[in-house]
């Protein structure tokens, strides 16, 4: 049986990879789509879900493999889509327009207008989505009570907000959840909205802090995908951007040519990927385009219908103490380590302890007075992804699933 997911998402470049990749894996059940700010505002992620779907009913219709490919669209049971909250728990708002683009979907609203579906009338149902009229929180909270305790996972691809408000609303209720897999934050690796934060810690850290502080509390699992384990994984803008719409990122002809022409999801990503692409070359990046989001949900897909820890093949969890500044001038979202070397009550701790296919595996560290891997005294930390069968099966998992191709 498949698992039932929420994904909760701020669509978004990356997470619209991310949804279509959820969507098209027979592991998962995408039950309900959460929306929060954060990569754009929320009405306006809620508008590109709609997008989303408009460039899925047109796959179905154009593509003979695409029906079975996203078989979810087919069951009887539609997933629900809900808006949620446009604003931080605390601080002040921040969305990824330097990035995303004003409409979060690299200004294909107004570049590609022939993508954005017509507005549906009132009273009118949509054919593939059950739209709420209720906030996102209060459909996560729905979904948990009228569930199986401990059997819906919720993947968050944005801020906290709607998490934080669902706990903070009915935290025995939310206590049902299997687990929460966020991408988010940055450890060891820099940050990529602030020298020091990940943008989807930075949009509400407060959000953030009270998940972290409930996952510690012992209320639920919370698995970690942050910068450090998904920026290197990256898949070639070649193998996503279809030839014959964009040339090269210097602007010369693209070096393979396509007998076929590009699909309707095809046609939508590249344009989407036309304008990340021509950033981050301007930025001196690699001409690929990082899957943040993509990674907590083939975190989810590998992990389906398993016990939280007991991990798949070539998945690695490393549980980890810290906590996230909130209100710093220069370091807000920040995920903040002690490495001193010292615990809470002053001791030193020179072991570390990983998570390894289920099982626990303690390792000594190099010297005392550092704390790059804490021991665990409790299993409530966070637990972080530090290992993944690796950047390779991802690209193959994600072309084969969105595209259908080998």
């Amino acid at each position: 049986m498949a698992q039932k997911i929420v994904v909760d998402t701020d669509p978004g470049v990356d997470d619209v990879l991310a949804i279509l990749m959820a969507l098209a894996s027979p592991e998962l059940d995408v039950a309900l789509i959460s929306i929060v700010f954060g990569n754009t505002h929320a009405p306006v992620a809620h508008a590109n879900l709609l997008k989303i779907y408009h460039l899925l009913a047109q796959e179905l219709a154009e593509i003979p493999d695409a029906e079975a490919r996203y078989a979810r669209l087919a069951q009887p049971n539609k997933t629900v889509l809900a808006l949620g909250e446009d604003r931080p728990i605390g601080g002040e708002k921040a969305v990824a327009a330097y990035f995303h683009g004003m409409d979060g979907l690299s200004n294909i609203s107004e570049t590609h207008p022939h993508f954005t579906p017509p507005e549906l009338e009132p009273g009118a149902t949509h054919q593939h989505l059950e739209i709420s009229q209720k906030s996102s929180y209060e459909a996560i909270l729905d979904l948990l009570r009228d569930e199986p305790e401990h059997t819906v996972t919720i993947v968050a691809l944005g801020p906290l907000t709607n998490i934080a408000h669902a706990l903070r609303a009915e935290p025995t209720t939310f206590a049902r959840v299997h687990s929460v897999v966020w991408m988010g934050g940055a450890l060891e690796h820099p940050g990529n909205t602030s020298p020091t934060s990940e943008f989807n810690c930075f949009a509400d850290p407060f959000a953030a802090q009270q998940v972290l502080d409930a996952c510690k509390a012992g209320q639920f699992e919370l698995i970690m995908a942050p910068l450090d384990i998904t920026t290197p994984h990256q898949v070639p803008f070649d193998d996503l951007i279809h030839p014959e719409l964009v040339s090269g990122p210097d602007g010369s002809v693209p070096a393979r040519k396509s007998d076929t022409p590009p699909s309707p999801l095809r046609a939508f990503i590249s344009a989407m990927l036309v304008r990340v692409r021509g950033l981050q070359a301007s930025f001196g990046l690699d001409d690929a385009m990082e899957m943040h989001d993509p990674v907590a949900v083939w975190w989810a897909l590998a992990q389906a219908s398993r016990p939280v820890l007991d991990l798949a093949e070539g998945w690695e969890l490393q549980p980890r103490e810290f906590k996230i500044e909130r209100v710093g001038e220069l370091t807000r979202g920040m995920c903040v380590v002690d490495r001193r070397g010292t615990g809470d009550e002053g001791e030193t701790r020179t072991k570390s302890e990983r998570l390894v296919g289920g099982q626990k595996k303690k390792e000594e560290e190099e010297g005392k007075g550092r704390m790059g891997d804490e021991i665990v005294k409790s299993g409530n930390l966070p637990k972080v992804i530090v290992k993944t069968p690796g950047k390779e099966v991802l690209r193959k998992t994600l072309l084969e699933r969105v595209f259908g191709e080998a």
